[in-house]
């Protein structure tokens, strides 16, 4: 049939066998999608969406896990009915996916061409020279640069938008009929996730593939979808086409999460972060599943699981607000009125609290028997700022650009290679570690990735005392700081209850909150936060967003924000640092840079970010992955990547332009040349 959708989904479920009972990850879920088409699966983590995305794989991972019911038609073939030998047929060939996390899914001891030569072979029939120049040809049309070269790298060769690629292009090495992206740019810089998604676009429209889309970012359904099904505790709460979503969206659970986001217009309120968590999936309720979280509960509400009811043609939600027999209306305007943050105290002093001098962190790179330094890795070269008491200094750019070795470097983990670091007016560099260890319980680091950083062996008791003992604070008894303890657990939203419990017992947010706790233990002035929001739900980072302000307000904390979400800076920043190879190329005021942007690359990082309303700026698309540190281009780092560069970039490096007393940017097309240019 020449309407035959690539891919239908009907009442699937896909159930796990646990000690605690059965684990209905997915419970009876239905859609489809058409060739050249992008279906768009959104929801919290726990809601049910990669399982899913497994489920039409066959890789749910067995004897645990297991196919409960319902159906998966690739083309005319339901795979729930095959052989295993006949579904790995048609895995690559039919269908395909690109995993979440490249690096753990590609074999860190097999080079990218043997590993996508491998896949090639496993569904053609050619010979394993043909199978290496189809794989050159893959890397090629996924735009990694000297694809001959990177065949024979290694995948921690890679950068982590390459690695993505990689990935893509052993997806797309048969041409597959549908392919599933789960979360294919999570923790990716906003140019390289631009790229990523075009790519995908792109080879979507050439081959006509149908394209399963799992995030949770509703600025890229926004922009890449066609159809959205938002995904709640193993249902499809509501299903529209995008247009119907973002002009309507129907459901309490869309509308909060769509509340949940951070922008411009949300500065000064506070974000509408939903209350608790998704519910184990062992522990479904009766009735609707959202009703312990939702704005609108009723006792029908809790009586039976709601059917789907009918909004519009295309459009329907799971909600007894639409009833057409109910007497209750739907929601008109948004669940709760904004709340507006109190208004932070001024500054007692305008004198900096951190202030920082031609900073350099280098790295030798050494070879030989001798280990003589051949070159050095120029992670940070030159950077200069200060950061007022009580503010929020956000600093972006890509990955490599030197960001999360800025904040290390001022804490001292890194130790700097030059330049001065002053916290309130003494030095931490060039001083003996007995005087940087008295600083330290005021300058604290909450790390990216609050599971690794914390110890899984230790409570949270022990991992938030570990510091207080350290310093010497919090009490010189035991009971003494466990009152603290319990004081600072609750001024984190946690339960002191939970002191007892271990790291992998709480959810992400949780974990994060216990590592803002840690962090806090030594009542620290100062406090570096290195990508806190990367991974977590916008409903989740929503919380954590919450409290950082709060935190700032009532403790008067100074930040210094590192992140690649710039939704998250326009909301959260009151100060931006643009960084690119290890210097500041702009720097201002947050509304100065985000109405008024300068430099190239802050016009650029901008144009990348997807937008979940309409308004939005042209793309600028970079072309290539910034440069090595190793050997950074003359004049402007930036300008072999520039889209304005003209003959005076490649020069000497360009001095500031000022635009305002807290505004300034490095860039010739803001200054005269040099002489002689």
């Amino acid at each position: 049939m020449a309407d035959q959708p690539a891919l239908r989904v009907n009442d699937l479920k896909t159930y796990f066998r646990t000690p605690y009972g059965t684990a209905r990850a997915v419970d009876g879920i239905s859609f489809d999608i058409r060739k050249g088409e992008t279906f768009a699966l959104v929801g919290e983590s726990g809601c049910g969406k990669s399982v899913t995305a497994l489920s039409v794989m066959q890789l749910v991972p067995q004897p645990a896990g297991y196919h409960a019911g319902g159906e998966i038609w690739i083309g005319d073939t339901d795979i729930t009915t095959l052989s295993e030998t006949r579904k790995r047929d048609i895995r690559g060939r039919n269908v395909s996916m690109i995993f979440q996390d490249p690096m753990t899914s590609l074999n860190p001891v097999l080079t990218v061409g043997f590993q996508i030569a491998e896949s090639v072979l496993r569904h053609e029939q050619m010979s394993k020279k043909a199978a290496w120049d189809k794989a050159g040809e893959l890397l090629h049309s996924v735009n990694i640069p000297d694809a001959a070269q990177r065949l024979t790298e290694y995948p921690h060769q890679l950068s982590g938008g390459m690695k993505q690629r990689v990935m893509i292009a052993m997806a797309l090495s048969s041409e597959p009929d549908v392919l599933i992206a789960d979360e294919p740019t999570t923790a990716l810089d906003v140019t390289v996730q631009a790229q990523i998604l075009d790519l995908i676009a792109e080879l979507q429209s050439r081959i006509g593939m149908a394209v399963l889309l799992i995030t949770h970012d509703l600025g890229i359904v926004r922009e890449h979808a066609d159809e959205v099904a938002v995904m709640y505790a193993g249902k499809i709460a509501e299903r529209a086409t995008k247009q119907d979503l973002f002009a309507n969206p129907s459901h309490p659970y869309t509308r909060a999460l769509f509340r949940s986001l951070p922008s411009m217009q949300k500065r000064g309120t506070q974000l509408a972060a939903i209350r608790g968590i998704v519910p184990n999936a062992t522990e479904f309720p009766d009735g609707c599943r959202f009703a312990d979280r939702c704005g609108f509960v009723m006792d029908s509400c809790r009586a039976s699981d709601p059917p789907a009811y009918q909004i519009g043609e295309t459009h329907t939600a799971t909600c007894v607000l639409y009833d057409p027999e109910s007497s209750h209306q739907p929601p008109t305007d948004d669940l709760e009125p904004s709340v507006v943050d109190p208004e932070r105290a001024p500054s007692e002093t305008s004198t900096p609290i951190i202030e920082v001098r031609d900073l350099q962190t280098w790295f030798p790179i050494r070879k030989g028997i001798l280990k003589k330094t051949v070159g050095h890795v120029r992670a940070v070269d030159g950077v200069t700022l200060a950061i007022p008491r009580g503010k929020t200094l956000a600093v972006v750019g890509e990955s490599g650009c030197g960001k999360t070795t800025l904040g290390k470097s001022l804490l001292r983990l890194v130790e700097p290679s030059g330049g001065e670091v002053l916290f309130d007016g003494n030095k931490i560099t060039g001083e003996s570690k007995a005087h940087l260890n008295r600083i330290r319980r005021n300058i604290q680091l909450i790390f990216q990735d609050p599971y690794s950083s914390l110890n899984p062996r230790m409570m949270v008791r022990e991992i938030i005392e570990e510091g207080m003992l350290a310093q010497k604070v919090g009490g010189a008894t035991a009971d003494a700081r466990t009152q603290r303890i319990e004081e600072i657990m609750g001024l984190v939203g946690l339960d002191p209850s939970m002191m007892s419990r271990y790291p992998h017992e709480f959810s992400g947010g949780q974990r994060q909150r216990i590592a803002i706790a840690r962090a806090l233990a030594v009542e620290p002035q100062f406090i570096v936060c290195d990508e806190p929001t990367s991974a977590l739900d916008v409903s989740v980072q929503a919380q954590i967003l919450n409290l950082l302000k709060r935190l700032q307000r009532e403790l008067g904390l100074s930040y210094l924000f590192i992140t690649h979400d710039l939704s998250v800076v326009e909301y959260l920043a009151d100060e931006v640092a643009v960084m690119y190879l290890g210097r500041i190329v702009e720097r201002g005021t947050t509304e100065e840079v985000f109405r008024s942007p300068k430099h190239p690359y802050t016009k650029a990082l901008l144009s990348a970010v997807p937008k979940v309303d309409d308004i939005g700026i042209a793309k600028i698309r970079l072309e290539g992955d910034v440069p090595s540190p190793v050997n950074p281009p003359s004049g402007c780092h930036f300008h072999p990547r520039c889209p304005e560069a003209f003959a005076p970039c490649s020069g000497e490096y360009p001095g500031a332009a000022t635009f305002s007393e807290t505004h300034s940017c490095r860039c010739y097309l803001h200054i005269e040349p040099p002489s002689g240019n």
